[in-house]
């Protein structure tokens, strides 16, 4: 099962793909140890994408996903002459992640040509960084792997303050461990065990119906596992994500109807004030005049 191809997140923009927008998110809010960022909400990390104060801290989120991709241990920031070597040695061994994504080859000549994409390209590189890290940072891998060994029991899908969900696995089944990550969304990936797979995670859902799909294929399975596992998704996870779409609908039904309201007043103060003679330089037969 893959996540909704044009699913968006509530901040991503409809130019850049909402499931890898949401895995950056994730990855950087549950390894903010490894991969040294002060991101803690999605709509910072839209806001560097989307470079609305600058492109600086987009150079500096992008090198700092880097560093980690590269399984560079020193907390010293990488600069800009690393970044063309760097990439480079990145896409040699992820060159199947690449083909999914867009992701021209000119991004590994500079950082600013990197800067210099649009936002999808952006997102999407950000993500292959961090399917890299994901992949190879050994510190990423212990992590996991610490907190698997500790069984401690998994978080509720809703929390109170609606925090990170903790770095433990959601559940594991046989030969698959089930990861849960979000802030004000969900997001549930699935890592193989067996020595081939492991540490590599799919992202198998992130919205209500994906979340329901997920949990129909487990319930089709023999075993209790899958099933409770299923049953969680369906009483957790699914009622969860609804409540936070209905707040998003509120949002935006209060907005619109702010924006609405101050339309109004425009129109209303555009339509009592005392029109003034507009004089236009050229004096062709399309320039206009408005009188009194």
């Amino acid at each position: 099962m893959s996540p909704t191809a044009n699913s968006r997140t509530e901040v991503a923009n409809a130019s850049y793909s909402a499931a890898n927008f949401a895995s950056v998110f994730a990855v950087l809010s549950t390894f903010n140890s490894v991969i040294y960022t002060s991101i803690t909400e999605p709509e910072e990390l839209d806001d560097v994408v989307q470079c609305t104060e600058g492109p600086e801290k987009l150079r500096e989120l992008a090198l700092a996903v880097l560093a980690a991709a590269t399984g560079r241990k020193s907390k010293a920031p990488l600069s800009a002459v690393h970044w063309p070597k760097l990439c480079s040695e990145v896409a040699g061994s992820t060159v199947f992640i690449l083909k999914s994504l867009q992701v021209p080859e000119s991004v590994a000549d500079s950082l600013d040509a990197f800067v210099e994409q649009s936002s999808a390209v952006r997102v999407d590189v950000l993500y292959w960084l961090c399917e890299a890290a994901l992949m190879d940072n050994a510190a990423i891998k212990e992590m996991v792997d610490r907190e698997s060994n500790k069984m401690r029991k998994p978080t509720l899908a809703n929390t109170a303050n609606d925090s990170l969900v903790r770095l433990q696995p959601f559940a594991e089944i046989s030969k698959q461990r089930y990861w849960l990550f979000g802030n004000k969304t969900r997001q549930l990936y699935v890592e193989g065990l067996s020595q081939r797979a492991r540490g590599k995670l799919e992202l198998l859902a992130q919205t209500p119906e994906e979340f329901q799909g997920a949990a129909e294929e487990l319930n089709a399975q023999r075993n209790h596992a899958p099933k409770e596992l299923a049953e969680r998704l369906t009483e957790e996870i699914v009622p969860y994500l609804e409540t936070q779409i209905k707040k998003r609908e509120r949002v935006d039904r209060a907005l619109q109807r702010q924006a609405l309201a101050m339309a109004n007043v425009h129109i209303y103060e555009t339509r009592t004030r005392k029109r003034q003679r507009v004089n236009y330089t050229d004096d062709g037969p399309d320039a206009l005049d408005y009188y009194n």
